[in-house]
């Protein structure tokens, strides 16, 4: 057996989100995949086919930036949790920041979190948490609570894509595509749906940083996963942006709307990619975008793009190690 099957077979056997016919095709996708695979398909090959991710020390940094913005949404999620059931704001804090000091300490040393990032530390992050809370003390963005009583907080949801009434939306396999994920939070502005999406940043909050969002994969995969999932109008997605510094945190957010001409035309490019997907899963073989490899900073697998292929492999076993992606998975 190859390389390349034994990866598909053993994809197959772990991961839900791929097809059971055809080896190493995705048919559970979700924003972080797709954007992926948009940016670049060894990327997306690397990260959600082999499952590699950085793996701190051994000669490779912890990225400050990636785990900063993981416990401040979930952090954030527990505030808003408590406070959809009737905490109250100091309470629901404290529940936030008790977490966000567990999440900061490292249990093996027995210390908190030594970031390499100086606005990224287990200080910025707390700062940023009681400020963010006490800016929006009286928040107008109300959680939305569903039919069921839960509130609308760290929301999963997948769908069959055909069921929007395109036949298209389905593998060569039979197999029918998903579209799966989890929307942050679910609120209601100005009696209108809108979900929230929190970004931490050390760009400037002006046009320029918030232009980059319209367009955007993440915000009409969202908006049109709303509209479905909640069986209503969803205007679009609000960016509950922080720029965090060494000395200080600032916050603003924009609305970024989504017309209906808008989203057609999002499922319309969905369609190419996801051949893309299948010619490239046929093939076995997932081309460089050698373009975007300085994008947010620099790719984190350029030391494995830039060395001869045939050390490829036994660098990613060195320097990265395994998880998997698995986004039909509820939170």
């Amino acid at each position: 057996m190859s390389l390349l099957e034994t990866v598909a077979q053993v994809t197959a056997e772990t991961n839900s989100s791929f097809s059971a016919e055809i080896p190493n095709l995705q048919i559970g996708v979700d924003s972080t995949s797709l954007g992926n695979f948009k940016t670049c398909p060894r990327l997306y090959y690397y990260r959600h086919i082999l499952g590699y991710g950085r793996r701190s020390g051994a000669g490779v940094e912890e990225n400050p930036h990636i785990k900063f913005g993981h416990i401040y949404h979930a952090a954030s999620e527990r505030y808003d949790q408590e406070r959809a059931n009737g905490t109250s704001h100091e309470g629901a804090l404290n529940a936030a920041l008790f977490f966000a000091l567990d999440e900061t300490w490292d249990h093996e040393r027995n210390e908190p979190w030594q970031s390499t990032e100086p606005t990224k530390t287990r200080k910025t992050l707390l700062r940023t948490l009681v400020w963010y809370y006490e800016h929006f003390r009286d928040d107008p963005l109300k959680t939305l609570v569903l039919r069921d009583g839960t509130p609308a907080v760290e929301l999963s949801f997948r769908f069959a894509l055909a069921e929007l009434g395109d036949e298209d939306f389905v593998a060569p396999s039979g197999e029918p595509y998903i579209l799966c994920g989890h929307l942050d939070r679910v609120v209601t502005w100005n009696d209108e749906l809108w979900i929230v999406d929190k970004k931490t940043t050390k760009a400037q909050l002006n046009d320029a940083y918030f232009s980059h969002y319209n367009p955007d994969n993440q915000m009409s995969l969202y908006t049109l996963a709303g509209q479905v999932v909640l069986h209503s109008d969803v205007e679009g997605v609000i960016i509950d942006a922080v720029q965090v510094m060494v000395n200080g945190s600032r916050f603003q957010r924009k609305p970024i709307a989504r017309t209906a001409g808008q989203l057609e035309e999002w499922l319309t490019d969905l369609k190419f990619f996801l051949r893309m997907m299948e010619a490239y899963a046929r093939v076995g073989y997932w081309p460089q975008n050698d373009k975007a490899c300085g994008n947010y900073g620099g790719c984190e697998f350029i030391p494995i793009c830039s060395a001869d292929p045939l050390v490829r492999d036994d660098l990613l076993e060195a320097f990265y190690t395994k998880r998997v992606w698995d986004p039909l998975q509820p939170r």
